[in-house]
């Protein structure tokens, strides 16, 4: 997991890791780096959370054995068991849905009892989530040979590469893999795209991400009565675009830092809020995830290969399983109904000839309209996603709609900044950003790393020593 300290370190891992003369030293010095980083959350703990911190990494290591044993077996037999794969499906996925049980309050009176006393917080263990997804597609890929190679260390750097850990971007097997297989090098224009990547993810949240919540969504979600509807929904608002702030920062920091080893990994978001439908905001949200579920979930079911009632079966299975994932809560799972149905109605909408004919006349309005209302679905659907309990969100709706309205919110000027330069960057064309990240790119190395650390100093300053974690670090 990148954290303040793991950037700092990252230039000397880089260095080290390109003097290299070797793919399999490299591949060693990336296997150790991952080993690190999980035995980290161990050394690094509380004592009174050590117990869970060792069951934790215990955990994670029991999983990527399970994967490993398991898709071994399969290698063996010319013709492996369809029974076999789903087997090791299950198993893999049982300790994060059990994980995520006991979280939820589902599970039973000794198994609270035994979350209590070991999760003390409700953070999950570090990698669980990423490598069970990992796991599962390196499985599922073994059994359809798609997966190039079977050596050890390709498969240990797949499953523990520390920049991804804690969140993504979840990476297909078949596809890593390959990468891992040769010596890349690397490129000054790949030094600079790196570096461009972490110092605009370190900007979005440590400066705009974390202020925005600190001056206006923590406290009017912590209690909304206190609050006037103007101030409520802008607060919504400032949640939905600290939501991408946050997730895309890291996923930009991630992405930078494996830039810098030579390494590419897939995107996540493609300006998610400018979707003009709500399944075009699914391909452009999250992108790796939804990415996943369509490769080993929908497609699987039949996907778009099967009748219409089937059709949206499999939309709303794949919908609801994404939103699951983030908790097995009520307020995920009408999260899930509520965008299925949606992207559900869209895709019926979309074949009615009244509409084809309507939407083929009147490009503009149609595109218009499909924003409009995809976004603010988008906003609104948003306060599931932030209130733990269903009793939390409906009394935030409640104030939302019965308070009164004030003239102008109350909010600092440092919190309308923020959203204004994060709205900014939701919406402004990419053929704007390219002078700012030309010009970056541009500049001297030492430039370059200075501006890095103006960042990470502005943040520290900032925080008042209270930096927030990223959000999808909860699931």
């Amino acid at each position: 997991m990148i954290s303040a300290n793991g950037l700092l370190l990252l230039p000397l891992l880089a260095a080290v890791y390109l003097s290299l003369e070797t793919q399999r030293a490299r591949l060693m010095l990336l296997l150790a780096a991952g080993v690190l980083t999980l035995s980290a959350e161990v050394v690094l703990a509380d004592p009174a959370e050590q117990l869970k911190s060792s069951l934790d990494l215990l955990l994670v290591c029991a999983l990527m054995l399970l994967c490993w044993l398991g898709c071994r077996l399969m290698g063996r037999s010319s013709e492996p068991s369809q029974a076999l794969l789903t087997a090791l499906v299950i198993l893999q996925a049982l300790p994060l849905f059990s994980y995520k049980l006991l979280l939820a309050g589902l599970a039973g009176s000794w198994a609270q009892s035994l979350a209590h006393d070991l999760l003390s917080n409700a953070t999950p263990p570090l990698g669980l989530s990423v490598m069970t997804f990992q796991a599962i597609s390196y499985t599922v890929d073994s059994y359809r040979e798609q997966v190039p190679t079977a050596d050890w260390r390709h498969f240990g750097v797949y499953m523990t590469f520390f920049p991804h850990l804690a969140a993504g971007p979840i990476l297909k097997a078949s596809d890593f893999v390959t990468q891992l297989m040769e010596r890349r090098p690397v490129t000054t224009d790949d030094a600079r795209a790196g570096l461009w990547r972490i110092f605009k993810g370190l900007f979005k949240k440590l400066v705009l991400s974390d202020l925005m919540a600190k001056a206006g969504v923590h406290p009017v979600f912590a209690d909304p009565q206190a609050f006037s509807s103007g101030e409520i929904m802008v607060a919504v608002l400032a949640f939905t675009v600290q939501m991408f702030l946050d997730f895309s920062a890291y996923t930009d920091v991630v992405i930078g830092s494996a830039r810098l080893l030579g390494l590419k990994l897939p995107e996540n978001f493609d300006r998610p809020y400018q979707a003009t439908s709500i399944a075009d905001y699914w391909r452009r949200w999250h992108m790796s995830l939804s990415s996943w579920v369509g490769h080993y979930v929908y497609r699987p079911l039949g996907g778009n290969r099967v009748v219409r009632w089937k059709i949206y079966r499999n939309v709303m299975i794949s919908i609801v399983l994404l939103a699951l994932w983030h908790g097995l809560s009520a307020n995920f799972l009408i999260y899930g109904l509520l965008h299925g149905t949606a992207v559900c109605f869209y895709r019926w909408m979309r074949e009615q000839a009244g509409w084809q004919n309507w939407s083929r006349r009147n490009p503009l309005q149609a595109s218009a309209g499909g924003w409009l209302l995809t976004f603010s679905f988008v906003v609104l659907a948003r306060i599931l996603f932030k209130t733990p309990t269903f009793e939390e969100a409906a009394l935030l709706w409640h104030s939302l709609l019965h308070s009164e309205f004030s003239a102008w919110p109350r909010f600092s000027p440092a919190f309308w900044i923020c959203l204004t330069l994060g709205l900014f960057g939701c919406f402004m064309p990419n053929r704007w950003k390219m002078p700012l990240q030309q010009a970056f790119e541009r500049g001297p190395l030492l430039l370059q790393g200075l501006l890095i650390a103006a960042v990470l100093m502005l943040g520290a300053r900032l925080s008042d020593g209270q930096a927030l974690a990223f959000i999808y670090r909860n699931f």
